[in-house]
């Protein structure tokens, strides 16, 4: 009789268990799919991390995670490198302030939506092409927005808020940042005396927007009007910043080559995805 129990017990035990570790495994599985966090795989010299929601300043490491609404700032001589979630890297140089208000990608749906503000500094984007038809990866200014699919390109914003994007692989699509609508004067709901509205008008270069393609080049000015693409020479734009970038690019897509090859060959079960790959430390 005792017996019997204690099988009893143990079965309701299991029934009670399995359910649970279901829902984990689930869980497991869909933070892997839509992650929200990118990763600082390197970090030369410092950078402060300001959160958003209590203005907090923290010191980074490599190996730390940013989220959506916090600002990072470098310091003197140094530099640093992200991993975003859709395996697209960012690196910014020494003096460089940035915030990121968007970051999530979705690896089932291939979706991603990844915004970053650029506000003083230089930065080197490598946009992963596997999303390239859904979602958004976007790179913002005071003034302008460069919309990226899967290309290689850098970017430039001074302290007076020009600008300049070159790309070096892809296109990329760059427009005058609109600018946010005043709010009204009365309340919701509560209507003063009749207004003229401003009928259609014609698209002028208050809204401008170009493709800039490969080696080529855009200077936006501070009033956030800018001059039309043009091709720039690379042997004189191959300063140590766009080296070491370049540099950087061809190791990691040599551990996105080995890492192919080891999936394809079936030598490991737990890979992440080739677009994801480690960075190794310098």
């Amino acid at each position: 009789m005792k017996y019997n129990l204690r099988f009893i017990a143990a079965v309701l035990l299991a029934l009670f268990l399995i359910p649970c570790i279901v829902l984990a495994g689930s869980k497991a599985i869909k933070v892997g799919i839509d992650s929200g966090k990118a990763e600082i795989t390197l970090l030369e010299g410092k950078a402060i991390l300001e959160k958003k929601a209590d203005k907090k300043k923290i010191n980074l490491s490599k190996g730390d995670f940013l989220e959506k609404g916090d600002r990072i700032t470098t310091g003197k001589k140094s530099r640093m490198e992200l991993k975003l979630p859709d395996g697209s890297f960012l690196r910014f140089s020494e003096l460089s302030t940035f915030e990121l208000t968007e970051v999530s990608a979705n690896y089932k749906e291939k979706r991603r939506n990844i915004s970053v503000n650029i506000v003083l500094g230089k930065t080197w984007a490598k946009v992963s092409k596997l999303f390239r038809k859904k979602g958004r990866f976007a790179v913002s200014t005071k003034t302008a927005v460069a919309g990226v699919r899967g290309t290689d390109f850098s970017m430039d914003v001074n302290k007076d808020n020009s600008a300049v994007l070159k790309v070096y692989d892809g296109e990329v699509e760059v427009s005058k940042r609109k600018e946010e609508a005043p709010a009204s004067a009365a309340p919701p709901g509560i209507y003063t005396n009749p207004v003229p509205i401003a009928g259609p008008r014609p698209i002028t270069m208050e809204q401008w927007t170009f493709i800039v393609g490969k080696m080529q080049q855009i200077n936006i000015n501070p009033d956030g009007s800018a001059s039309p693409p043009f091709r720039f020479n690379l042997d004189k734009d191959l300063s140590e910043w766009v080296m070491w970038n370049r540099m950087r690019d061809k190791q990691v897509q040599e551990i996105k080559k080995n890492m192919r090859n080891k999936i394809k060959e079936g030598s490991t079960d737990s890979a992440p995805p080739p677009d994801v790959p480690p960075v190794p430390a310098q």
